[in-house]
């Protein structure tokens, strides 16, 4: 039996951004609750614990931690992201084993332009595009239409119809509204308007699987729409991009883009320093060639989540999911005792 602590932010604190975005944060609650069960189905001895705001109050909580294993689901502290990885530095000063990326795994995804510049090194494919500290930049020779996004989010948080512009106009105003809503820069990348493949890793041992591809339909929405997973559709279960918004296993690939989708998504797996578990996210341009458009460490592992969903096609159960991030994090600490 391990004794595994679930530590999660429990608040829904905005450092920036827009009233709805609350909704994202305080989502991981859920999930917390959710791993908490499937540990304790699996015989485990479970306490849950919510980081609130309060930096001082962190620090406290794991330093009277007594506990095998950290499950690591705090996305924030005080509604800022970036202290994502100021958590797990947390755990790796006080020696606690804990699942998912480490430090500068988070470091480096949290952080859009760098992530594509270290992705873009390792010759792995992204979209081209540039950051706009203040808005005013000269444009480079991108091509339209382009997607706008802030740089340092995740989750969606930003992402709207208006996200994609055909114009320099549409373009400059995005920008600005990304960077006062959001006090960051704003990443604007030439939009690929063909299919979105999911590609989820789950680690097995020293082995790392990846799990059945998953397809963003978007054939409900208008041809002249963009075809984007939204906050709201994400988040929202009341608006109309939730109900058009599906996620279905990904079919009609030859043998070749299959192969090519898997190495780039292990490439980006390894090249960013991401453990236990992780998703890439894809898009296919007109020749079928992949694109990386965002990855993710530490995906959402929630029960209705794109992850379980996969994880389901390839015949694993929940708990299975939660007891092989928790292996992963054990062997970790039993290598360095």
């Amino acid at each position: 039996m391990t004794r595994v602590s679930v530590l999660y932010n429990d608040d829904t604190t905005l450092a920036h951004g827009a009233p709805n975005d609350a909704i994202a944060v305080g989502a991981v609650a859920d999930c917390a609750r959710a791993v908490r069960g499937a540990l304790a189905e699996r015989g485990h001895q479970v306490e849950l614990i919510g980081m609130k705001p309060n930096a001082h109050e962190v620090l406290r909580v794991v330093a009277d931690l007594r506990t095998d294993v950290v499950f690591n689901l705090v996305e924030a502290i005080g509604g800022e992201a970036r202290m994502e990885q100021a958590f797990a530095w947390l755990c790796e000063l006080h020696g606690l084993a804990y699942t998912g990326a480490p430090p500068r795994a988070m470091g480096l995804c949290v952080d859009k332009p760098v992530t594509k510049a270290v992705l873009a090194a390792a010759g792995l494919p992204v979209p081209r595009g540039m950051v706009f500290e203040r808005g005013d930049e000269p444009l480079t020779h991108l091509a339209f239409p382009m997607i706008v996004k802030p740089s340092r989010e995740d989750a969606s948080h930003g992402i709207s119809a208006h996200s994609v512009v055909r114009d320099e106009t549409a373009l400059r105003r995005q920008v600005l509204a990304m960077i006062e809503t959001y006090a960051q820069p704003a990443l604007a990348e030439e939009y690929i308007d063909a299919r979105e493949i999911n590609a989820a890793l789950l680690a097995r041992g020293e082995h790392l699987d990846l799990l059945p591809l998953s397809e963003i339909d978007y054939s409900g929405f208008e041809p002249n729409e963009p075809h984007i997973v939204t906050y709201a559709g994400k988040w929202i279960e009341t608006s109309r991009d939730w109900e058009l918004t599906r996620v279905v296993p990904a079919e009609n690939l030859t043998k070749v883009q299959r192969a090519e989708i898997e190495s780039v998504a292990r490439g980006a797996f390894e090249v960013l320093g991401l453990r236990d578990y992780g998703r890439v996210d894809l898009r296919l341009d007109r020749h079928g060639k992949p694109f990386i458009i965002d990855v993710n460490p530490n995906p959402d592992i929630s029960p209705d989540a794109g992850f379980h969903l996969a994880a389901e096609r390839a015949g694993i159960e929940y708990a299975d999911i939660v007891e092989r991030i928790v292996a992963g994090a054990a062997r970790r600490n039993c290598a360095t005792a």
